[in-house]
């Protein structure tokens, strides 16, 4: 049985890029500490890192307390950054399960599961795509 991410430690490097190669291809390349990072090979850098770098200026520092909505989350590059920026809760939604899986295992690999950090979601839409009228 494989541990949880959570309880992955520095030592357990080879374990998460295990669990990194398992859910690839990445397109976040997201820095996961000790020397790990979900996409080191990606075809437009570090990206989005160097995306993100350009706007970054115009958020908050400080999200102590607040609630985030990272809407068309993928990876959860956005959803982690909002997290480090103090965000009580960072709520990511995607239409894409894989994508959702990448965020998930960023966010417990950082330590973030258990702060009500990256929930998860999966959409569908439009709405009547699953059936539905309303």
């Amino acid at each position: 049985m494989r541990p949880a991410a959570a309880s992955l430690r520095p030592h357990d490097s080879t374990e998460l890029r295990s669990r990194i190669a398992e859910l690839g291809p990445w397109f976040h390349n997201i820095d996961l500490g000790g020397g790990t990072t979900t996409a080191p090979e990606h075809f437009l850098g570090d990206y989005p890192s160097f995306k993100f770098e350009t706007f970054a200026h115009v958020l908050p520092e400080d999200l102590t307390g607040k609630t985030v909505l990272d809407i068309g989350c993928n990876a959860g590059f956005y959803s982690v950054e909002m997290k480090r920026r103090g965000a009580a809760r960072v709520v990511g939604i995607d239409s894409d399960d894989r994508y959702l899986a990448q965020a998930r295992l960023a966010s417990e690999a950082l330590g973030f599961k258990g702060s009500s950090s990256a929930t998860c979601r999966s959409t569908t839409w439009p709405p009547w795509a699953n059936g539905s009228t309303s």
